[in-house]
């Protein structure tokens, strides 16, 4: 064998070995996902309960304990929208879990009316997450993190106000606190139709933005005090915001931060109402740097 031909087969040799390298790398980079089911209490039935699913996002580090992340989607949203954002969080270390609220979108896994969803069956099933990961040794109890997107946000900011003693802090993006007063107007605008149950009692539904929602949704979300539980809110929390979203402004998210105890403002230039590309990245990147300095 000549010299040339030795040099050639160490060079395969050397680009198979950096290939197999790489391959490995890019698997070990993505998070091990394993679908979870919950129950949560029906609003309208003693006794019984709905399903709802959730997705564990891990990262493939081998560490059996990691701070984890909870992320609550927006309204007439899914738990796949916030897929982009828990892979983004895994990479840095953390376990994240994205799941759908009963009957909170059209396209919800929970194939439940919209109806029979109000603001606070959203919190309770918050909640149930959030006694999942405290009950489970996968997870640094020390070090769980509170999230949520756009309606995701206001929930979010309700469980951790509610449970302050059992939480590290916030991560929110474009909060809409605007719809508590927007449902005051969804009010006022009148019932859009009636809807009878199995024993033909008629209920009154309002159309608000793709779904029908009922008279009691629009009634406790209108009646909550939003500003006194940000008021009551002692963690530290980050917002971010994108300067072009038009379901909730900038402006709207301005006035409500002078209400925290604690907050960071990050305005990202160019987004809108959801992230995408530099806008995602940008988030992603603020928000994990903001969990890394809050790590116990």
């Amino acid at each position: 064998m000549n010299k040339k031909s030795i040099i050639g087969l160490i060079v395969m040799a050397a680009i198979s070995v950096c290939m197999t390298f790489g391959i490995d790398a890019y698997k070990d980079s993505q998070p091990k996902v394993t679908t979870l089911e919950f129950e949560t209490p029906k609003s309208a039935v003693e006794g019984e309960n709905y399903n709802f699913e959730a997705k564990l996002f891990e990262p493939n580090d081998g560490k059996s304990v990691h701070p984890v992340v909870i992320i609550a989607h927006g309204y007439n949203s899914t738990m796949d929208n916030c897929e982009d954002v828990a892979t983004a969080y895994t990479q840095a270390g953390y376990a994240a879990i994205v799941f759908d609220f009963v009957g909170g979108s059209r396209n919800s896994s929970t194939q439940v009316h919209s109806s029979e969803m109000t603001t606070f069956t959203e919190v309770t099933d918050y909640e149930i997450v959030l006694d999942y990961v405290l009950e489970s040794d996968s997870f640094d109890h020390d070090n769980v993190f509170i999230s949520g997107q756009s309606f995701g946000g206001l929930i979010a900011t309700v469980v951790a106000e509610k449970n302050q003693d059992r939480i590290n802090s916030v991560v929110l993006f474009y909060p809409a606190y605007n719809m508590v007063e927007n449902s005051g107007k969804v009010l006022e605008a009148g019932v859009t139709e009636d809807k009878k149950n199995s024993d033909e009692v008629s209920e009154s539904l309002y159309s608000w933005d793709g779904l029908l929602v009922s008279e009691r949704y629009l009634t406790e979300l209108n009646s909550l005090d939003i500003t006194g539980i940000i008021g009551n809110l002692n963690k530290d929390v980050i917002i971010m915001q994108g300067d072009l979203d038009t379901d909730v402004t900038l402006e709207s998210t301005q006035e409500f931060l002078q209400y925290f105890p604690s907050a960071k403002l990050v305005i990202i230039t160019g987004g809108s109402h959801g992230f995408w590309g530099e806008q995602l990245e940008q988030a992603c990147s603020e928000s994990i740097e903001f969990l890394n300095t809050h790590l116990k």
